[in-house]
């Protein structure tokens, strides 16, 4: 995993794995990942990313390395500390994985945590 930040104290980690499916799909110097924490699952809360290109009030980008930025919300932020993003290409669930070890459970499926 490769660590970078600029949100002082915040740690995310983007496997070799992730970061080349990222930038398959256009994320690098006009896109960037955008990661939200929203209200939803059966353990609270869940993930939700997309590719975007214009960075809003209340952004920051909390991850930027290796051409890749990662930006989140003031609200998201907090949650994000420790998040780890990978990509599987196995045949059942192929597709990025969000894992963080300060949750404090998770449901059975996976798409879901809480704190």
């Amino acid at each position: 995993m490769t660590n970078s930040t600029q949100t002082p104290g915040l740690q995310i980690s983007v496997s070799e794995k992730a970061l080349v499916e990222l930038k398959r799909v256009g994320v690098g110097s006009s896109q960037f990942l955008r990661i939200k924490v929203i209200p939803g699952g059966c353990s609270g809360m869940t993930y939700s990313a997309a590719v975007d290109t214009a960075m809003s009030e209340g952004d920051e980008i909390v991850y930027n390395q290796d051409g890749l930025r990662v930006v989140a919300d003031n609200a998201s932020v907090v949650f994000l500390d420790g998040l780890q993003v990978d990509f599987s290409d196995d045949l059942i669930q192929a597709g990025f994985r969000f894992s963080n070890p300060n949750a404090s459970k998770s449901c059975g499926c996976g798409s879901s945590f809480g704190v």
